[in-house]
């Protein structure tokens, strides 16, 4: 659904942002995209939504090219970006003036979420705050009916309730024919929605893999002790004891630690891609 062959991108005479990435995403799932600040992950859902244009390589988007910003193209992506203005209009009159550009828009998806949320549809989007504008930004992207959903740092300003209710009602829109892109510094707002993990670093690709295969060789525990040298990863000191990234040699199901596997692979990436070949 979304192809990008050797695509680099930078401002003017800077240094590559995004240098000579290659990656496929598949319908049918949610994609995790973590990195430090400044390494792109902004930058990349700009290319994907064509609001930016790569300098070398090739982006396709469900078979269209996202730069000429077709209207074949622009019908099937919605992007929640992290800053945004709405209108000074009450909500529902914002669901009748932009969801006629949404030809699979969805009234009940609508509805439901703003109910969720509690948000009512004549509210004035001024006169709401940030987190409640927020909440129907996304009530709106997840009722498009859009096949490709982009988000970046979707669950700023949310509060513990509403970051419940969007991982609900992402998870029910999600199917076969429809791919989420999440960027995110809060990993465990949205670990348990990820299929997939893309990490960035030095704005190259570190990392592309199933959170299924890495839950199958690798493992999370805390322990008083450190495990043995063989089958540890990484560690870090928590209260108590050691919070460890093990090797999964016996195939024992456990948790994974998103944020402690993207902490070891700041450091130590060829240790933790060399345990999962």
């Amino acid at each position: 659904m979304i192809a990008i062959s050797g695509m680099s991108f930078r401002y003017k005479s800077r240094q590559p942002v995004l240098d000579n990435l290659t990656f496929n995403m598949e319908a049918g799932g949610v994609y995790g995209i973590l990195g430090a600040n400044g390494v792109g992950k902004t930058t990349l859902l700009h290319l994907i939504g064509g609001l930016l244009f790569p300098k070398s390589g090739q982006i396709s988007v469900d078979g269209h090219a996202p730069r000429y910003r077709s209207p074949a193209f622009l019908e099937q992506v919605f992007y929640v970006p992290v800053d945004f203005d709405l209108p000074s209009i009450k909500v529902g009159v914002y669901q009748k003036r932009y969801a006629p550009f949404y030809p699979k828009f969805n009234p009940e998806a609508w509805s439901n979420a703003l109910q969720t949320f509690g948000i009512q549809p004549d509210m004035r989007l001024q006169a709401l705050s940030f987190g409640q504008r927020k909440k129907v930004l996304l009530s709106f992207a997840l009722a498009s009916g859009c096949r490709i959903l982009l988000f970046d740092e979707p669950t700023d300003g949310l509060d513990i309730p509403s970051k419940d209710s969007f991982r609900r009602l992402l998870s029910a829109q999600i199917d076969e024919q429809r791919l989420a892109v999440i960027t995110t510094h809060h990993v465990h707002d949205v670990a348990m929605l990820l299929d997939q993990l893309i990490i960035l670093q030095e704005h190259r690709l570190l990392l592309q893999a199933s959170i299924a295969d890495l839950a199958e060789n690798i493992r999370t525990v805390t322990s008083t002790q450190l495990p043995p040298e063989k089958s540890l990863l990484y560690s870090e000191r928590v209260p108590g004891g050691y919070h460890c990234l093990l090797r999964n040699t016996e195939g024992q199901e456990g948790p994974l630690d998103l944020e402690l596997l993207f902490k070891a692979l700041q450091i130590s990436p060829e240790i933790v891609q060399n345990t999962l070949r």
